[in-house]
């Protein structure tokens, strides 16, 4: 059987790795563009010794039963919000990716600085998975020519990879400091507030805070005195702050330039399902209702939000007043939200976004027959024979789970389409996040009819 081919491969350098400390990533930003690369790193700089065409031939000998596609299917599904960041950097550095991608300059200059690309926009889940089927034929190429072995990646792995991806996405980037002297006199701070000694003594001195990197921690240090600042405030006749989208990063970027030997410290990087206990247990869920505008507080996974950490802390901090009004009506705890917690809730709050963002079902049964998906793959009693029936995902299809088997399978996928003259599918904007949804309708119907028939007229 046909492995993939390997002309026009060629070979790149490496600088040396990145330290084992997660520390600094939590200052940088990886661009939208990085999402293109970044699975591309994890699947073309894997350990050496074997080949995908090696792979190819092994897979083949086993086909993957409906109970199996079921497993996978529930297992992807159910660790769609356990990832954890400083998991998915550790194994971004064992897997070898940094001998090909860099991360904020340190690791290899054969593919882009994931920490430095230009951004495209808010990017989801379920386009990563369809960046990552765009890419892989030409990354196994990469791997076969260098002798670099497929290794699989298991469903837990892939959720930990898409967390540190999701991560580096929203990290803040580091901020203009003489943009945040002068945030700092637009918006009255300097009033109350001295930095190194100048300006007002109503408040402390910022230089106290300047070892704090992480701008979510200045967030919540206003956050918890948001009160007492409010009736300063209202007494001096200065009107409450409302920070654009980098004023809060170009502050603290300000204040760091303003002090010397202050050491560095960080917070650790926000975890999804912290935040997701959090989130119910601190009463955020009492005002807001995800998914729904039942709330007293806006629809947070709907509503239009800033794309990075440090954005969406200002944010709160600009609707504080209000939100802490209704926290002492309500009596709920979020107004003693520590840095850690509310780094938790924030990236819970970007996840839910990030994985859950919906497709259109209809559009799907279009990718389905368009793509050629049914030449090979039955739903109900419906498509070809050669790969396994999809019905047995019964709804629980998910990007980890489509990134999963396609990498764990995709090479004799690979093969076996260019046997039949098959081209690989290339999925652009919402195609894959559709075929989800596709898949989902479908399969949770597992019934006979033409796929796009089942759940019409309900």
């Amino acid at each position: 059987m046909k492995g993939p081919s390997t002309r026009g491969v060629a070979r790149g350098s490496a600088r040396k790795p990145a330290a084992t400390t997660f520390g600094p990533i939590t200052t940088g930003v990886a661009r939208g563009a990085a999402l293109v690369a970044f699975m591309a790193a994890v699947t073309a700089s894997l350990l050496l010794c074997g080949s995908p065409a090696a792979a190819a031939q092994s897979t083949a000998k086993s086909s993957l039963s409906a109970q199996q596609l079921n497993a996978l299917a529930i297992e992807a599904k159910d660790k769609t919000f356990r990832g954890d960041a400083a998991t998915g950097w550790k194994l971004f550095r064992e897997k070898n990716c940094l001998r090909c991608h860099s991360v904020w300059g340190q690791g290899g200059d054969v593919g882009p600085d994931l920490g430095r690309t230009r951004t495209l926009g808010h990017v989801t889940a379920g386009q990563l998975a369809g960046t990552m089927w765009n890419h892989v034929p030409r990354m196994w190429e990469k791997m076969e020519e260098g002798g670099i072995r497929l290794i699989p990646i298991s469903p837990e792995e892939m959720s930990h990879l898409f967390a540190f991806l999701l991560f580096i996405r929203y990290a803040s980037e580091p901020g203009d400091a003489e943009a945040g002297r002068r945030a700092l006199d637009d918006y009255g701070c300097s009033n109350c507030h001295s930095t190194a000694a100048e300006g007002g003594n109503v408040g402390p001195d910022l230089a106290e805070w300047a070892r704090f990197v992480n701008p979510v921690v200045w967030a919540q240090k206003m956050w918890t005195h948001a009160g007492q600042m409010r009736e300063t405030m209202a007494d001096m006749g200065v009107e409450w702050p409302q920070f654009d989208g980098d004023d809060l990063n170009n502050i603290v970027a300000y204040i760091r330039s303003s002090t010397t030997g202050e050491h560095k410290e960080y917070l650790e990087p926000g975890s999804i399902s912290r935040g997701r206990s959090l989130f119910e247990k601190r009463g955020c869920a009492s005002c807001h209702k995800l998914g729904s505008s039942d709330g007293i507080g806006p629809d947070l996974q709907k509503a239009e939000l800033p794309e990075t950490l440090s954005g969406i802390a200002a944010r709160m901090w600009n609707h504080a007043p209000k939100m802490l009004e209704k926290i002492k009506e309500r009596g709920v705890g979020a107004d003693t939200l520590e840095a850690q917690d509310m780094a938790d809730i924030i990236t819970y709050l970007i996840a839910r976004r990030y994985f859950l963002a919906g497709g259109d079902a209809k559009e799907g049964w279009k990718v389905f027959f368009e793509k050629q998906c049914v030449t090979c793959h039955a739903i109900g009693g419906w498509g070809g024979k050669i790969g396994p029936k999809l019905s047995p995902i019964k709804g629980n299809a998910s990007p980890i789970l489509m990134a999963h088997v396609m990498w764990r399978f995709g090479p004799n996928m690979l093969a076996q389409m260019a046997d039949r003259g098959i081209p690989w599918p290339h999925f652009q904007g919402s195609e894959m996040a559709d075929l989800i949804a596709f898949l989902n309708q479908e399969t949770a119907t597992d019934g006979d009819e033409s796929p796009g028939q089942a759940g019409k007229g309900r």
